[in-house]
């Protein structure tokens, strides 16, 4: 009896004994450099050893790209697609042309509409430190997708704002130009009537409510990518980044669909388009509810989770400390940040050229924007199938210059502004996609690849900041550019020289980024760690993202948008005789 009393016995045991040999967890701030029973190192095994070889970092084979799980995934970046390729397209007809934004207030809008991305590493350490009824991932993409959908549903059912040219003035082209820059002389009262002034400053409610829609659908972005990070450790070294590759193909070729609807549905007179119909802004954020749906019902029935441990938060917390001293996390976080830091260096003048100079329709820069989504989409997907083993800084700095090439020929010829940055970004993200792999560790996904990826988020809107600063001291408001003169134009040409050296300074940090997988273990395992280094990338992230925000969110505010530090031109601002700004 004694005996068999023992042995119904609940035995406890330390969780860290579950650790398998494939995890490289560490619980001191040198243990990378004094264990050698890690990942690619010489001593770990022999010529039968499966992780010597580039076999994958964690059991339970590659994921099948046809199974449920992987449809599920796939969903969830399809429906990221919609979303994120309709917000941001919606800048051009709906803000610009629409609303009349200036170029800075158009800028700060895709500023706003993408600042929450600079906080997915902190999403991502609540996806990984605070499960929701045992599961890590799928309650937050739920969550997130609810938050979108609300947004979405709010903005469908309110009415959008009067358009700032309503429709019966017809204007020719060069008329419409001088009235957008301000220039109401020419009118008479009926068709000053038929001005809303005030159309820029009533659109906040949306600006506002699109950017918390944002921060919804990038909440549910996050837990799929901690996920997908689980999946590709499971990947053997030759194929590890298809799954990832797969992904983001999906993601870049449904931003397809928004952006054609935006094109052909929104070219009406209120968006300077040629057709004599058109849709309203509300409608197209009620066609946003569909995706949302659909992603809810993806992680409702098709994302397949196990339950896990919740960790202890302290031991976390201290291994992600041990992880970012690592020459490998801060090195790679400095290439991310200062290279599209310089990488992504533009002019104010980028979204308002088209409207005033080239006249382009909506329809038109659209169709381009369709056409640069789908080279991306199959980029991607040719780096997917072909290039997994190819050399990271090679293939940036190609795919860089190619697109600046052409980009500038376009942009001298026919001032249409639209293959810019968005095949080269691709590449650059998938490539980050697939560091961030190498170095997390098991249990810390979430936060690993988010701040991977948000380093550069980060840096996307304290470069605009910067250039809407360089910007502002040159003559390129809406109303010069209305005027149409050569010095104008030259100032123009002196903002884009001043853009495309700072893109080609963006070559000098390539030696920063390992140029494949097997470098990037070698380098976790053998490049040391440094303390200073690593408050340094804190610090660095701390001042950048306060400084973002910030100057981002005085541009939408006539009391501070004429600062040049919010992109103004640092003159008083004057309205119905009155200085609002200065």
């Amino acid at each position: 009896m004694q005996q068999q009393h023992e042995n119904n016995k609940v035995w406890l045991f330390d969780e860290s004994e579950l650790l398998t040999r494939h995890t490289t967890v560490v619980h001191s701030p040198d243990a990378y450099l004094q264990a050698p029973k890690t990942i690619g190192d010489p001593t770990y095994g022999g010529d039968g050893d499966d992780l010597y070889l580039g076999g994958a970092i964690r059991e339970g084979g590659a994921l099948e790209l046809h199974s449920r799980e992987a449809i599920g995934l796939l969903a969830q970046y399809a429906a990221v697609g919609v979303v994120y390729g309709c917000l941001p397209a919606l800048v051009y007809p709906v803000y610009v042309k629409y609303m009349n934004f200036a170029g800075y207030e158009a800028a700060s809008y895709s500023v706003l509409i993408t600042i929450c991305w600079s906080f997915k590493v902190f999403l991502g350490m609540l996806s990984d430190c605070f499960p929701i009824g045992g599961y890590k991932r799928r309650p937050y993409m739920l969550i997130g997708w609810a938050v979108c959908l609300a947004c979405m549903c709010l903005m469908a059912f309110v009415p959008f704002p009067d358009p700032y040219l309503g429709r019966g003035l017809g204007l020719s082209a060069a008329a419409s130009s001088k009235v957008r820059g301000g220039d109401l002389s020419n009118l008479t009262a009926d068709q000053k009537r038929l001005v809303n002034v005030d159309a820029a400053s009533e659109a906040n409610y949306w600006i506002l409510l699109s950017s918390l829609g944002s921060f919804g659908y990038m909440l549910a972005d996050v837990a799929a990518d901690a996920m997908v990070v689980e999946y590709a450790h499971r990947e053997p070294i030759h194929i590890r980044g298809r799954l990832q590759s797969a992904i983001y193909a999906v993601r870049y070729a449904f931003s397809m669909l928004p952006l054609l609807v935006v094109g052909i549905c929104m070219n009406g007179p209120e968006y300077d388009g040629s057709f004599t119909w058109s849709i309203s802004p509300n409608v197209v954020f009620a066609l946003l509810i569909a995706p949302c749906a659909l992603a809810i019902w993806a992680t409702l029935f098709l994302i397949v989770e196990d339950r896990g441990v919740k960790p202890h938060v302290r031991s976390y917390l201290w291994n992600l400390w041990s992880l970012l001293r690592l020459r490998v996390m801060w090195q790679i976080c400095a290439f991310r940040f200062f290279s599209n830091f310089f990488y992504k260096f533009d002019s104010t003048a980028t979204p308002i050229i088209p409207s005033l100079w080239a006249n382009v329709q909506p329809l038109t820069k659209s169709l381009f924007a369709v056409a640069n989504a789908l080279l991306t989409s199959v980029a991607i997907y040719i780096c997917g199938r072909y290039g997994l083993n190819w050399n990271w800084r090679i293939t940036i700095a190609l795919a860089t210059i190619g697109v600046m090439t052409i980009d500038g020929t376009i942009l001298m010829l026919t001032t249409w502004n639209v293959v810019r940055e968005d095949l080269p970004a691709g590449i650059r993200f998938i490539v980050s996609g697939y560091c961030a792999v190498e170095i997390a560790d098991i249990g810390n996904e979430g936060v690993v690849f988010g701040l991977v990826t948000t380093i550069v988020n980060l840096a996307t809107p304290f470069s605009t900041v910067c250039y809407k600063l360089i910007s502002s001291y040159l003559t390129l408001s809406p109303k010069d550019l209305a005027a149409d003169t050569y010095d104008v134009r030259l100032q123009v040409t002196y903002s884009y020289a001043i853009a495309y050296g700072f893109k080609l300074a963006s070559f000098a940090f390539l030696p920063l980024l390992p140029p494949q997988k097997a470098a990037v273990q070698k380098l976790k395992r053998t490049g040391g760690s440094s303390t200073v280094a690593a408050f340094a990338v804190l610090l660095v992230f701390s001042v950048a993202l306060t400084f973002s925000i910030v100057t981002n969110l005085m541009a939408l505010f006539p009391q501070t948008s004429c600062y040049r530090i919010a992109g103004g031109n640092g003159l008083p601002r004057v309205k119905n005789n009155v200085t609002i700004c200065g």
